[in-house]
């Protein structure tokens, strides 16, 4: 996508705070497999006042990074622990002013998710406790699509 969030963040900001639902596709490959660039679409919602494990937030860096990644943990400050669940690294300390908005539900493989829905939670609360495994299992994972193709 070549828009700019910094650009659009006024008017996510004036349809979030005013009840309403803003639908994009997200870019990269940080929160793979569960979404997919050109695949998948999200549907962003007014955050809650406190985020849980599993929710993924909207959120944006000190650096002025838009990111969206999962809760993996909230630290006793109250600060959120967030992870894509294709990375390893923990990034700790996000504040809730950070937070833009929350994934309401996705669009994946064009099939409609809510984020209260069983399988969206059990994923979000299995998947980051496979962190230390899952660069193994993507290897071998890839290296079985390389020999089979």
């Amino acid at each position: 996508m070549s828009t700019n969030f910094a650009e659009l963040l006024p008017v996510i900001s004036d349809q979030i705070e005013a009840g309403g639902e803003v639908r994009f596709r997200p870019r990269g490959i940080s929160m793979l497999p569960f979404l997919m660039e050109g695949r998948d679409e999200v549907i962003l919602t007014a955050p809650p006042e406190k985020l849980k494990k599993g929710d993924i937030p909207f959120y944006r860096r000190t650096d002025g990074a838009f990111v969206l990644h999962r809760v993996v943990d909230i630290a006793a400050d109250g600060t959120y622990v967030l992870c894509g669940d294709n990375q390893s690294v923990w990034e700790r300390g996000i504040t809730h002013e950070q937070v833009i908005a929350v994934v309401k539900a996705v669009y994946r493989k064009g099939k409609y998710i809510e984020s209260n829905e069983p399988g969206f939670r059990i994923w979000g609360a299995v998947w980051p406790k496979y962190k230390l495994v899952r660069g193994k299992l993507g290897r071998v994972y890839h290296k079985i699509r390389k020999d089979n193709k």
